[in-house]
């Protein structure tokens, strides 16, 4: 795809020329100088179509005079608005009264007026914790369908989907689609409105930094779970399921114990898109950990109220107090609402769920609840390493800081060659079974070209699933908790 553009007069004209046949897409964000002196003066955009069939979806308001020419108000709003480009799929539809449009590029096994009825459901189901819509124009879900992608990109009016064209057609591949759909409208409120202080006034000339992204992007990830089951799209044990796999993940990743939340989010710039092989090692994700700070905040919130208030209540302060106003606000200002409808001294949590690397106390805000963490341990004694398979040859993918082959200087990028002198098979677990912690075995691999045997010496298995359990014998008060909660 070739984009050629020139700004003159505070215009933009893009002409789209060797593009795919059925599609472009782009983001003047990618494509704009940041010009300061143009900054809060209107731009129009005006696009060029090398075919007549192809059509423009974008959520700039068309000039009245000329279809392919578009205003932005601002920059701000400028760089903000993607422009999806060809034959792509329309289908236009209502939510709270507001027009809306999935703008879909690509083919698939979607179920269009089942995507429509669950949209509508998640639109509605959000808008009630905030009270509404903040918009007024037509709102745009634009979705690529791909081959394999995943992710997604908010804007103030439209959100960037990019999903596994074949991934919709069973109960689990959907319903990760919805939390996709819930997350990225999530982010209407929470980090287009809703922001810290660092964010208040966007910097195009330099990085923006912020120790808030636990709660820009945890909070959401956190209520990208809650939406679909509030929603009626997924059961309460679905729910539960999803929190488990994630406090899954948060133990799976040693770097929980080497870098705080707080520093995560400082850092995203420099650690969290620029990943190598030791990342899981010395990095907690943001996003993960901060759903996970979130969730606990939600269940002292509901425990010291009897259910009367939720991490809801904190949204909705944050929504009247900054998001309306765009008035950006501090760690502080954040923590001070949290513990004010908590209605106790949250100063010890914060530093240790923000600013430690202590483990979350999980136990301690799930009892009231009537639930707690089961754990299930792995078959086979722990060696700390992951391969994959790469042309026949069996390389080392991680290896886990502490762990047995970390120990004996073991590093991403061996070639494992033979356990105890017998060629390494397809299963590294496999060949584990025959083995018992205090064990020692011997890998042969090639480290940086040399050929090295090591001996290792295999220790106690490791935890390896975690799961939500609801007590056997729960008192009335832990019933009524969970039951105003989950009502199971």
């Amino acid at each position: 795809m070739t984009i050629r553009y020139r700004v003159f007069a505070n215009e933009l004209t893009v002409r789209t020329n060797h593009l795919d046949p059925s599609h472009g897409y782009f983001n003047p964000a990618a494509l704009l100088l940041y010009v300061p002196e143009c900054l809060h003066q209107p731009h129009r955009v005006t696009v060029t179509l090398p075919h007549d069939q192809w059509q423009v979806a974008t959520p700039l308001v068309a000039d009245p005079e000329d279809p392919h020419t578009f205003i932005a108000a601002d920059y701000d709003t400028l760089v903000d608005s993607p422009f999806e480009l060809g034959t792509h799929q329309i289908i236009d539809f209502e939510a709270l009264g507001q027009p809306h449009q999935w703008v879909i590029w690509g083919k698939g096994n979607l179920n269009p007026a089942q995507l429509v009825a669950d949209t509508q459901t998640l639109i509605a189901t959000e808008a009630a914790i905030f009270g509404g819509l903040p918009y007024q124009d037509p709102y745009l879900f634009l979705l690529h369908l791909s081959a394999s992608g995943y992710g997604g990109l908010e804007h103030k009016n439209s959100c960037t989907l990019n999903y596994p064209r074949l991934a919709l057609g069973d109960r689990d591949g959907y319903q990760r689609f919805l939390r996709l759909v819930a997350h990225e409208f999530f982010h209407l409120w929470n980090v287009k409105r809703i922001r810290p202080k660092g964010l208040e006034t966007f910097d195009y000339a330099q990085e923006n930094y912020t120790p808030s992204l636990w709660f820009c992007e945890g909070t959401t990830s956190y209520y990208d779970r809650v939406i679909p089951f509030r929603a009626g799209l997924a059961s309460a044990q679905d729910f539960l399921d999803l929190m488990g796999q994630d406090i899954t993940r948060l133990y799976s990743t040693p770097g929980r114990l080497v870098q705080p939340l707080s520093e995560s989010s400082f850092d995203a710039w420099i650690k969290l898109y620029r990943r190598d092989a030791h990342s899981n090692n010395n990095q907690i994700s943001y996003y993960l950990k901060g759903e996970m700070v979130t969730f606990l905040l939600d269940l002292q919130i509901r425990a010291n109220s009897q259910n009367q208030r939720s991490f809801d209540q904190v949204l909705q302060q944050m929504w009247r107090q900054f998001g309306q106003p765009e008035v950006g606000y501090t760690e502080a200002e954040l923590e001070t609402i949290i513990a004010g409808l908590a209605g106790c001294d949250l100063t010890d949590f914060f530093a240790l769920a923000l600013h430690s690397t202590e483990e979350l106390p999980f136990a301690e805000a799930l009892e009231p609840f009537g639930l707690s963490l089961e754990m299930t341990w792995a078959k086979v004694p722990f060696l700390g390493l992951t391969l994959h398979c790469d042309r026949g040859q069996w390389l080392v993918q991680f290896v886990q800081q502490g762990s047995p082959a970390q120990r004996v200087g073991l590093e991403p990028g061996d070639e494992v060659l033979a356990l105890d002198g017998f060629r390494l098979g397809a299963n590294l677990d496999d060949r584990l079974r025959d083995y018992a912690p205090g064990d020692t075995l011997t890998l042969t691999v090639f480290h940086q070209d040399e050929l090295q045997t090591h001996p290792i010496t295999l220790d106690l298995p490791q935890p390896q699933t975690y799961r939500l359990v609801i007590a056997a014998n729960p008192s009335p008060s832990q019933v009524a908790l969970r039951q105003g909660w989950l009502g199971i």
